[in-house]
């Protein structure tokens, strides 16, 4: 159950992903992208010119 030595996640973690991913529980619906329309987005060219 507790995670192995060296492990970050016990091994069950892993399989409740794996099953909930293929089930369609893990997605996302409906997804609001018009919730903040005053955001844009920003290349990732845009970011590593302004370091």
């Amino acid at each position: 159950m507790a995670p192995g030595k060296g492990q970050v996640f016990p091994p069950w973690q892993g399989m409740q992903y794996m099953r909930d991913m293929f089930s369609g529980d893990g997605k996302l619906a409906p997804l609001d992208n018009g919730r903040y329309p005053d955001l844009r987005w920003t290349s990732i060219r845009a970011v590593l010119a302004a370091r």
